[in-house]
C-alpha cells in the first residue's frame, strides 16, 4: 500500500459521493479503488537504494524458474522459483505486499539466497501474474500461503521453510499461521503487517488531509460503506482480514519488525501483534525507516537479527 495513493484515491472517492449522494455509490467507489488490484506506477521509486537493487536482481531471472498453483477458489496464481546451493532443504517463502508484485521482494530473496536456501517469490492474488480480481488484505490470501507450502512440501518432504511477508504480505503470512501449517514451517518474519485491516483503513481516514467539505462522514461510517460492498462483491468480511486475531492462535515461532518512522501502518501495531501472540517470538524496531523500507534502512542491522532469530529453528547442519 502507498499513502499518496490512498489519499489521492479517497480524494476522488469523495467528488463520486458528492456529485452522486448516494451510500452504495461511496461503497462502490471506495472498493474498486481500494479492493480491485493496480498495476505498480513504474516510475515510483524505491524506498533506497538496497531495495532498488533487489528489485533489478529480480528482473535478470539468472537461475529462475516459474511455479504455479490452484488456489483453493480456482485461481491459477504464479511464482518465480530460484534454486538455492545442491543440497540444500531451507526455503524461504518470499510474499509481497499490495500494489506490487514479487519483484519488490527482491532485496529479502537476494539474502535468503546468498545464504544458500531456495527461494519462492510468489505473485499475490490479483497482482503481477496471478489470476484475481480483489484483494483479501490476507485473508484470502493465507490460504495461498498454505498453498505455496504445499508446493514445496510435495517436491521437498523434507523441507525446512520460513515465510518472510512485507506490509500485506506480512498480514498474508500471519494469518496463515493462526490455522494449520505444514509442519516444514519452521519460523515466520512479519514485517510491518497491520494488525487487521479495519484498524489500518480507519487509521488512514482518520488521518485524511484535506478532506473535501462535501464529505463530513467519519472514518467508521466510511469504512462500513466499503465492508458492506465487499461482503457483496468480493463474499468476505473484511473484519476477518485481522492478523491480530490470527496471532493468538499460532504455535509458528516469529519474528516482528517494524519501522519506526513509518507513517502508513502505524508502529503501534506491530507492538500490539508481539503482545498478542503467543507463539515463541521476538521482535525489531527499525530505527530511520518508513513503510516497507526496513530491509534497506540498516542491512546489517535487519539481517542480523533475522539471522539470530531463525538460528533457533533452523540448526546449523540442515
Amino acid at each position: 500500500m502507498k499513502k499518496k495513493t490512498t489519499v489521492g484515491l479517497l480524494g476522488l472517492a469523495a467528488a463520486g459521493v458528492s456529485a452522486a449522494g448516494s451510500w452504495s455509490a461511496l461503497g462502490s467507489y471506495l472498493y474498486n479503488q481500494s479492493m480491485v488490484p493496480q498495476v505498480r506506477d513504474p516510475d515510483e521509486p524505491e524506498a533506497n537504494q538496497v531495495q532498488a537493487d533487489g528489485r533489478s536482481w529480480v528482473r535478470r531471472r539468472e537461475g529462475f524458474r516459474e511455479a504455479s498453483i490452484q488456489s483453493a477458489d480456482g485461481l491459477i496464481l504464479w511464482a518465480a522459483l530460484v534454486p538455492g546451493a545442491p543440497g540444500c532443504r531451507r526455503w524461504a517463502i518470499c510474499i509481497h505486499g499490495y500494489h506490487d508484485t514479487h519483484e519488490s521482494m527482491g532485496s529479502i530473496a537476494r539474502w535468503y539466497h546468498g545464504q544458500g536456501w531456495n527461494v519462492l517469490l510468489p505473485d499475490q492474488r490479483g497482482h503481477g501474474r496471478s489470476e484475481g480480481d480483489y484483494v483479501g488484505w490476507g485473508y484470502d490470501e493465507r490460504l495461498d500461503v498454505v498453498g505455496w507450502c504445499n508446493y514445496i512440501v510435495r517436491r521437498d518432504p523434507g523441507a525446512e521453510i520460513v515465510l518472510h511477508g512485507v506490509s500485506m504480505g506480512a498480514a498474508s503470512i500471519l494469518m496463515a499461521t493462526g490455522g494449520p501449517l505444514p509442519r516444514q514451517v519452521k519460523a515466520a518474519v512479519s514485517d510491518c503487517s497491520y494488525t487487521s485491516i479495519e484498524a489500518e483503513m480507519r487509521h488512514l481516514l482518520s488521518n485524511w488531509e484535506d478532506k473535501p467539505a462535501g464529505l463530513p462522514l467519519p472514518a467508521g461510517l466510511l469504512f462500513s460503506a466499503l465492508r458492506k460492498t465487499t461482503l457483496r462483491r468480493a463474499g468476505y468480511d473484511l473484519r476477518d482480514a485481522a492478523p491480530i486475531q490470527a496471532v493468538v492462535r499460532s504455535i509458528t515461532p516469529t519474528l516482528f519488525i517494524h519501522g519506526v518512522d513509518d507513517d502508513f501502518v502505524p508502529p503501534a501495531m506491530m507492538g500490539k501483534l508481539y503482545q498478542t501472540a503467543r507463539c515463541p517470538k521476538g521482535f525489531l524496531w527499525m530505527p530511520g525507516a518508513g513503510h516497507a523500507a526496513s530491509a534497506g534502512a540498516d542491512e546489517e542491522m535487519y539481517w542480523t537479527a533475522v539471522s539470530t532469530f531463525l538460528r533457533d529453528y533452523f540448526p546449523a547442519h540442515s
